[in-house]
């Protein structure tokens, strides 16, 4: 089913509490000079681009000041992307042993995250001193946690608080490294963070393999209104949803209590953990068809990993599948798809009569 909250509702929840979370904890410090920037961002987040640079100007820009001014730099945290940040972007990537560019990539995000962490005394041993970790939790362990998802692209806020954005990135994390998708942060799940190698996000062309075994990595998860839009400002992936439209029959709704994902979730998981794109920035299904990467096709040119929406027509929708290809052991063709609630994300035989798009970088 598509997800009825609007797209700039959704946004501005999301970035309202990408504030508040940013706003506090570990970055209190600076706090103040903040208080007329735009509201920080996590750099990682979807909502930041890839690569920040010189002229930007926004609430990743925030952050990225906040972060450098805890490591040393003395600028002014306006959200403005002038010579002076750029200056200190240079000097910290050369004291990082990184390429003194001034551009803030995916590896200067990382190492700006974990020292922004170390320089305010956050950083512990997840794995002797801290218990397992959940919802709840709060103090140096959750900091660390999360600055230790942030460089396998969670794009938390970093505020020492376990809340859903938090659990929604814990629960990525063990999808995509093959452990049980719990949200609590085990023995398992620490010694992954700590033995893994991130890996940056998808580029380039569309890579219908990976995009596939992103959803698969989601079989088993429950189906939940909203679940998977960053409602609460977390990324793409298994999250609370809301029950604002919900019209199921379990009552009560379970969406604010159960983290999963919706049709349109679950794609955009897919195509964000498996190409490293963010349908229509977490909007629901009419919205993604209306996105930039979607290319109509016909029924006869689907291909695996191409996506198919129903509804009264093109861009008028509410539920969507993804086209898994053909079962080599059946021969029939397949989907994975997130229906209804009750039920969880499967892998099934394909339904058809919708309307197809090509998606591509």
């Amino acid at each position: 089913m598509s997800t009825l909250l609007p797209t700039r509702r959704r946004l501005s929840l999301g970035l309202a509490l990408a504030s508040v979370l940013t706003g506090v904890g570990a970055y209190t410090a600076s706090a103040a000079s903040a208080a007329t920037a735009p509201s920080p961002i996590p750099l990682t987040s979807a909502a930041c681009p890839a690569n920040l640079t010189q002229g930007e100007a926004d609430g990743c820009v925030t952050q990225l000041q906040l972060e450098l001014n805890l490591t040393g730099a003395k600028i002014a945290v306006d959200g403005q992307f002038g010579p002076a940040t750029g200056t200190a972007v240079r000097g910290f990537q050369s004291s990082h042993s990184l390429t003194a560019d001034g551009i803030v990539g995916p590896a200067t995000k990382s190492k700006l995250d974990a020292a922004a962490a170390a320089a305010s005394g956050t950083t512990v041993d997840l794995r002797t001193q801290c218990g397992d970790l959940r919802t709840g939790a709060s103090g140096a362990c959750a900091t660390t946690l999360q600055t230790m998802l942030n460089t396998f692209g969670a794009g938390l806020g970093v505020d020492g608080q376990f809340g859903p954005a938090t659990d929604t990135a814990v629960r990525n994390f063990q999808a995509s490294h093959s452990l049980p998708i719990t949200g609590i942060a085990d023995t398992a799940t620490k010694n992954a963070l700590y033995d893994s190698t991130p890996t940056p996000r998808p580029s380039g062309p569309i890579d219908s393999a990976k995009v596939l075994n992103a959803a698969k990595s989601y079989l088993g998860v429950p189906y939940v209104w909203g679940g998977g839009h960053s409602l609460r400002g977390e990324g793409p992936g298994p999250s609370l949803g809301t029950c604002d439209g919900y019209t199921g029959s379990i009552q009560p709704c379970p969406a604010n209590t159960t983290a999963g994902l919706d049709c349109s979730g679950l794609v955009r998981a897919a195509f964000w953990f498996g190409a490293g794109i963010d349908l229509a920035n977490g909007g629901d299904t009419t919205e993604q068809t209306l996105d930039k990467h979607l290319t109509p096709i016909t029924e006869a040119q689907r291909r695996p990993g191409d996506v198919e929406y129903f509804g009264t027509d093109a861009h008028n929708t509410v539920h969507v599948v993804l086209y898994a290809g053909t079962d080599p052991a059946t021969g029939a063709d397949m989907m994975y798809e997130a229906k209804e609630t009750n039920t969880n994300v499967h892998y099934v035989t394909l339904h058809t009569g919708g309307y197809w798009y090509h998606v591509s970088a």
